[in-house]
């Protein structure tokens, strides 16, 4: 039976969808009592290509989900990942009479978020940034503060409008309403990232089967997100490849026998294989090697967009690695060498999530868990149209003044 205090999100991938359901607590709290995974279906390098066909599996999901755990939702979060995806800062700038009231507010943020779009793209998300008072002072919440002029950055997320409509598609098949669409790694980073590396400059980077998502956040708020059309499978088919085995018998030798890094020769030593239906051995210094090859190649792309758009200096923090393709051994020891910074693996943040231990542990879990924690968006949904006059900030004065 459906309850009003739960909450349930759906992480699609490439290679495996996870489902969870949590309670929500009086004090806002979430404890997960539902969880369940199981093998993607109809999704390509991270877009959903046959919509019948994750219907399929995520029906599946779901059904099995009631019969283990004897509950019901009708509601759910959903991720997104688009190669397609823009990033711009909206801009806004208003005039301030003695002190700022909400109404200024309102029209500070309805101007920075005044951009057109391309028909075939709509805006996901609009990420509210810090605000600027006189030109000089940054500050989270400028209500009731005196200042001449009130400037805001607001972050906008374009994605492709047919990819939020086969989503979209795919949820109304399973006969449950859509909550919220997420872009994947603004959701890993609710899950992963601590608000003091936000602030000091982090970057998320997700490996995932099919592509590579990662967000960029500093002092001021998210600074970038973006997705490389490379990830785990391109580590699999170069082993697959450099050994003439099946992609299957790939992906076991990377699991089983993987090293990001290469490893010394003196650690060197054959490893079992199969190479059609015939039982070979190869090198496992020659397999590291290879797989070295491959992520840095995935590496170079992630270096290229900092480099791009300016943002090598501001990742104080270093680098958060997550995801299945940073399961691989040594990946850190790779990343730290390749960009020169503190690496670690993503850890589930407790202060607002519980559950049991297997699952906040578990790597499948984790976009699941961001979609559960994800709020604080200037969503789509509050901001299309206006409601008997009313603006952008008598629909959200409540987010504004508590959260701010």
């Amino acid at each position: 039976m459906a309850s009003n205090h739960y909450q349930a999100s759906i992480d699609i991938g490439t290679e495996k969808i996870a489902l969870l359901v949590a309670d929500k607590e009086d004090d806002g709290h979430l404890r997960i009592i539902a969880h369940n995974v199981c093998p993607s279906a109809g999704v390509i390098k991270g877009s959903l290509r046959s919509i019948d066909s994750l219907s399929r599996a995520a029906n599946k999901l779901i059904d099995q989900t009631f019969e283990s755990f004897s509950l019901g939702f009708d509601r759910v979060s959903v991720n997104i990942s688009d190669t397609h995806l823009t990033c711009t800062d909206g801009k806004g700038k208003v005039s301030i009479n003695e002190a700022v009231t909400l109404k200024d507010l309102d029209s500070v943020l309805e101007s920075a978020m005044a951009m057109s779009t391309p028909t075939n793209k709509e805006k996901l998300h609009r990420i509210k940034k810090k605000f600027t008072i006189n030109e000089t002072v940054i500050v989270d919440n400028p209500l009731e503060m005196e200042a001449e002029v009130l400037e805001s950055k607001v972050h906008i997320v374009t994605v492709s409008s047919s990819s939020v409509r086969n989503i979209e598609n795919c949820i109304k098949q399973c006969d449950l309403q859509l909550d919220k669409i997420v872009l994947n790694p603004l959701a890993k980073s609710q899950a992963l990232l601590s608000q003091e590396e936000k602030d000091d400059g982090v970057f998320l980077v997700d490996i995932g089967a099919g592509v590579t998502s990662y967000s960029i956040f500093h002092e001021e708020g998210i600074v970038r997100s973006g997705v490389i059309p490379m990830g785990g499978d391109e580590v699999t088919q170069d082993i697959a490849y450099a050994f003439d085995t099946s992609l299957e018998e790939a992906k076991r030798l990377k699991e089983n026998y993987g090293f990001a890094k290469s490893i010394s020769p003196s650690d060197d030593k054959f490893i079992d294989f199969f190479q059609n239906k015939d039982e070979r051995q190869l090198s496992s210094l020659e397999l590291s090697e290879v797989i070295e090859n491959s992520y840095r190649e995935i590496f170079t792309l992630l270096k290229n967009e900092l480099k791009h758009h300016n943002l090598e200096g501001i990742i104080k923090s270093g680098l958060v690695l997550c995801g299945g393709g940073s399961e691989v051994q040594s990946i850190v020891e790779l990343a730290r060498d390749f960009f020169s910074r503190r690496v670690k693996i993503g850890q589930i943040q407790r202060s607002r999530i519980s559950g049991l231990e297997t699952i906040l542990t578990d790597y499948k879990y984790a976009g699941a868990i961001g979609l559960l924690l994800y709020e604080g968006d200037l969503s789509k949904a509050e901001f299309v149209g206006s409601d008997n006059g009313k603006g952008v900030i008598d629909k959200l004065k409540k987010v504004i003044v508590g959260n701010f």
